[in-house]
């Protein structure tokens, strides 16, 4: 308590002066008033004014003029954006230390405002999408991670959130746009070249693909993941387009994959088909087509000839039927094969000596008529008749020729001229034929 002493001073007319003093105590235990500040609503909580001392203007005391007054607190009531209350408080305390409250209610009005970002998407990798959210009080907005204006092709799964700010209360929402790669498509064919018509198996080897799958293999259209088909001649783009079981597709296209050769057609002219054994050469002109490269085959037993056209001459030592045979190829060995037959006829070529001489010196000793084509050796007879047509010898053997001997004793004939025959079978066609003549024996 304040203690005041009052002094009083006491003079005569002499100026003898006393004092005397007066104890005043001052025991000041009455609060200073003020009333509340009035309570105000406003939007938002940004909208909530900074606190200012001089809100408070009614405040007062019985002792001290200019009561102080403080800034206390803001204290929410936690219903944000949901009707909130800030109670704010300011202290007023006179001299004394005698202090009141003073109290002002803020409303905050502001609410959540309803934001939709639309229902989950799933798309193919590459696809475009539009995200755009459903902002009916229009207020401010904010994605993350941004989301572009218009279309655009997300390249991964991603979660999009959507932030609105109503005054100060924030609602969100989220979308997530789920990417489902496409198919890295790929295929495969048993056999990528050949010989027309080409028999080709192509198969889908697509990762995670075991359906629709639709081809086009040289612009004709076919479906399934494994096709069989038979191709002409030709260069042939396959094309392969997969779907996915969500429903994705992706295409490629191998460019000239499939080569297919035409088959040659192999075809030649000889020069002559029929001919005797005397002259036996033959000039065969090729006249294949779409071939390069040629393979002959004489089948007379000789090596076989690699050249365009081909001269060959045949065995004269006998006839017979040779079947020649051209094979043409193309580039990749596409073949064809032509067949002519050759027909050697065979004529009878011998010669038959008039004379000989078996006087033992060693030359001319035998008489022996010489063959050489057209006749069958195992089917030949020699006879040698004397003047009167006996028989003195004969052989059954192309290769053995008569000594000038007869009989048993194997005497030497006398000299002079004796008739032979000679019977043999041609080749050609088996016919019998019989010769004679007659030679001279000479000493």
């Amino acid at each position: 308590p304040e203690t005041i002493t009052r002094t009083y001073s006491i003079t005569d007319d002499c100026g003898n002066q006393i004092t005397v003093d007066q104890i005043i105590i001052v025991n000041d235990v009455t609060n200073p008033t003020a009333s509340n500040i009035p309570s105000i609503n406003v939007p938002g909580s940004m909208d909530v004014p900074a606190w200012n001392i001089l809100d408070v203007t009614t405040e007062a005391d019985n002792c001290t003029v200019n009561p102080v007054v403080v800034f206390v607190s803001d204290v929410s009531d936690g219903n944000v954006c949901n009707g909130e209350i800030i109670t704010r408080t300011y202290s007023v305390t006179d001299d004394c230390g005698n202090q009141i409250l003073v109290t002002q209610e803020i409303t905050i009005d502001a609410v959540p405002a309803p934001i939709d970002a639309g229902l989950d998407l799933e798309i193919c990798q590459g696809e475009l999408v539009t995200i755009v959210a459903a902002n009916p009080w229009n207020v401010p907005i904010v994605w993350n991670p941004v989301v572009p204006a218009g279309q655009f092709d997300p390249i991964v799964t991603t979660t999009y959130t959507v932030t609105a700010d109503n005054l100060g209360c924030i609602s969100t929402d989220e979308i997530t746009v789920t990417v489902t790669p496409i198919p890295f498509v790929s295929f495969s064919a048993d056999v990528l070249s050949g010989c027309a018509p080409l028999e080709v198996t192509f198969t889908n080897t697509t990762s995670g693909i075991t359906s629709d799958c639709a081809w086009s293999i040289g612009g004709v259209p076919f479906t399934g993941c494994t096709v069989t088909t038979t191709l002409d001649a030709g260069l042939y783009d396959v094309t392969l387009e997969t779907t996915s079981d969500l429903g994705c597709s992706s295409t490629v296209t191998y460019t000239d994959y499939i080569y297919v050769e035409d088959v040659p057609l192999a075809q030649f002219i000889p020069s002559q088909t029929e001919m005797s054994n005397m002259f036996t050469e033959v000039i065969f002109t090729n006249s294949s087509v779409n071939a390069t490269d040629y393979l002959w085959s004489m089948n007379d037993g000789t090596s076989t000839g690699t050249s365009v056209d081909a001269t060959h001459t045949f065995p004269s030592d006998q006839g017979g039927s040779y079947l020649v045979e051209l094979i043409a190829m193309s580039p990749i060995g596409c073949a064809d094969t032509a067949y002519v037959t050759i027909k050697i006829s065979e004529d009878v070529i011998y010669y038959v000596p008039n004379t000989f001489t078996p006087d033992g010196d060693s030359y001319n000793e035998y008489f022996k008529p010489i063959f050489t084509a057209g006749y069958d050796p195992y089917d030949f007879d020699l006879f040698i008749f004397n003047r009167w047509g006996e028989t003195i010898w004969e052989s059954h053997d192309s290769s053995i020729g008569w000594d000038g001997t007869y009989g048993a004793s194997s005497k030497l004939v006398q000299n002079g001229a004796y008739n032979w025959r000679i019977e043999f079978k041609t080749t050609e066609n088996d016919k019998r034929v019989l010769v004679t003549g007659h030679v001279n024996v000479l000493d």
